[in-house]
């Protein structure tokens, strides 16, 4: 932690928390189809044809698939998390605080599996009952590991009174 406070000085809500953070997590893999591809490009307006045209990206793509959103993926990130850390006893709530140095490193064609790798960066104190965490987040296509989207991923623990 960067903090500088040792996991045994951790409010015990955090201590749990640290613990799992600390160790590398995988996900479960997600099949990327391209009915979630559509539904990403309604949510957001974003309906490029590299997305959502498979006839068109048959002979205008690499690999001749549609691509999923960078966006899409980022939001991958964060899903089993929101269980995970609501989870935990003595935390009141978490809220999205934002990301840092997000890249995205790969196309994914619809249809691949991805798996999300999370690594705690550090758990900081902010203000009485709140702690930032940050985690470095990596989607990879599966089975080759091949990375697509990295970033660190900020999360505001906010502590039960």
């Amino acid at each position: 932690m960067s903090s500088g406070v040792s996991r045994d000085a951790l409010p015990a809500a955090l201590q749990a928390l640290h613990q799992w953070a600390a160790s590398e997590r995988l996900s479960g893999s997600t099949r990327i189809a391209q009915s979630r591809i559509n539904a990403f490009a309604e949510a957001t307006g974003d309906h490029n044809w590299i997305h959502t045209d498979p006839a068109r990206a048959q002979t205008g793509l690499p690999g001749g698939q549609t691509i999923a959103h960078g966006f899409l993926l980022l939001s991958l990130t964060v899903e089993e998390d929101v269980a995970a850390l609501a989870g935990f006893p003595g935390i009141a709530h978490v809220l999205n605080y934002g990301l840092n140095k997000v890249r995205f490193l790969a196309p994914v064609p619809s249809g691949s599996e991805v798996r999300v790798r999370s690594q705690l960066v550090s758990l900081e104190a902010r203000r009485p009952g709140q702690w930032l965490l940050t985690q470095h987040k990596a989607v990879e296509v599966v089975p080759a590991g091949e990375t697509a989207v990295v970033a660190e991923q900020l999360s505001l623990i906010v502590l039960a009174d």
